[in-house]
């Protein structure tokens, strides 16, 4: 029993670890292969289907639909982050009070006139 226990958490360890070295959508295409495969194994399993078939159907599916996200997630990525500085911008304009124009020479003639 401790056998199998220190087995299953060096393989658990193990498969934490691999991960580390993924990008991002590699790391989301195993997690949609992962999910997908789940899913078809419960549902074979439902429906009196072969379960291996249902997993790697599942698999096939949930990996390739992991992979589109990814992408789409990367693609639409430089764009926002492309128009947040834009609208930042924006927004500081607007919070700006607005501003006196510069005083012009006869307005300064005319103050250190009334001094007494």
């Amino acid at each position: 029993m401790k056998r199998r226990l220190a087995i299953l958490t060096m393989a658990a360890a193990l498969g934490v670890g691999g991960c580390a070295s993924m990008t991002t959508t590699e790391q989301r295409t195993l997690s949609g292969a992962a999910i997908g495969a789940l899913g078809g194994a419960a549902i074979a399993a439902v429906s009196a289907g072969s379960v291996a078939t249902g997993a790697a159907i599942g698999a096939g599916v949930g990996a390739g639909a992991g992979y589109l996200y990814s992408r789409n997630r990367n693609d639409a990525s430089p764009a926002r982050h492309a128009a947040q500085p834009a609208k930042r911008q924006q927004l500081a304009h607007a919070a700006k009070p607005p501003t006196q124009p510069p005083a012009r020479a006869s307005d300064q003639m005319l103050a250190s006139d009334s001094r007494p």
